[in-house]
């Protein structure tokens, strides 16, 4: 019985002191591009860079949304900048 307890307590001790990932959401990821940069470095490279792919989904997959919709966002600007100034010389 002893030499499960030990092993058993120091889990619960570990676990109980891991704290639970705030992930931000897309929309709050989009409002402030400098987040964006901070988890996409995370998820890309940093600490979250080495967890188990189904983990990683879970903590990376509001980044990687937010990437795409902040490129389709960069695109549209730069199209509509484009033709706007087509536009013009007309």
């Amino acid at each position: 019985m002893r030499k499960l307890f030990v092993p058993a307590a120091l889990t619960l001790a570990v676990c109980g002191c891991h704290e639970a990932i705030k992930v931000p959401t897309a929309q709050e990821l989009l409002a402030n591009r400098q987040l964006l940069a901070e988890w996409q470095a995370k998820c890309n490279t940093g600490e979250y860079s080495h967890l188990p792919a189904t983990d990683k989904t879970d903590v990376c997959s509001t980044t990687n949304d937010a990437s795409i919709s902040a490129a389709q966002i960069d695109a549209g600007k730069t199209e509509s900048d484009f033709f706007g100034n087509m536009a013009k010389r007309k």
